[in-house]
């Protein structure tokens, strides 16, 4: 079963590893976790220890400071919510199986301790991630081998959405 972040994404005709999509999608889930030891998680299982990660909020380059990448995210938001709505691939492995490099469009939405449970916004993103490793796709679920080497998002326009839809 997809992550919920990718469970209705649109993906291109292009083959994308089943690995390289469920990286994906426990990217998003760890971001969405209001968790101190996420930015662990992610400099260790997720990035290669060279990556780079690239938000809103600054980039983070290598193991160390992805690390702490998430060091105060939660400090005025008290929901997040990725939903990847299409993916289309630039990139493919050069042994010809796979992408390895895709460009995504999505929906952030957050809620803040200002505006309560009710009334939130959502706001457009764009994404490029670039992939590496790989190898056969683990039949237990597993990434194989699969890491982000580079993140890097663009946030696009906010509006206000009222309703909980967690």
């Amino acid at each position: 079963m997809p992550h919920p972040a990718i469970s209705s994404t649109i993906w291109p005709p292009a083959p994308i590893s089943p690995a390289v999509k469920d990286l994906l999608g426990r990217f998003f889930h760890l971001a969405d976790q209001k968790d101190d030891n996420v930015g662990t998680v992610l400099a260790e299982e997720v990035f290669t220890p060279d990556g780079r990660f690239v938000t809103a909020n600054g980039a983070f380059e290598g193991k160390e400071q992805i690390a702490t990448s998430r060091a105060g995210a939660w400090t005025v938001v008290t929901f997040r919510k990725h939903t990847v709505d299409k993916v289309y691939a630039t990139g493919v492995n050069p042994s010809g199986e796979g992408v390895t490099d895709i460009v995504l469009t999505g929906r952030l939405e957050t809620r803040t301790k200002d505006s309560g449970s009710v009334v939130g916004t959502v706001t457009d993103f764009a994404a490029r991630v670039v992939f590496v490793g790989g190898g056969d796709d683990d039949k237990s679920g597993e990434s194989a081998g699969w890491r982000i080497r580079e993140y890097q998002a663009w946030i696009g326009r906010s509006t206000t959405s009222s309703g909980p839809k967690a």
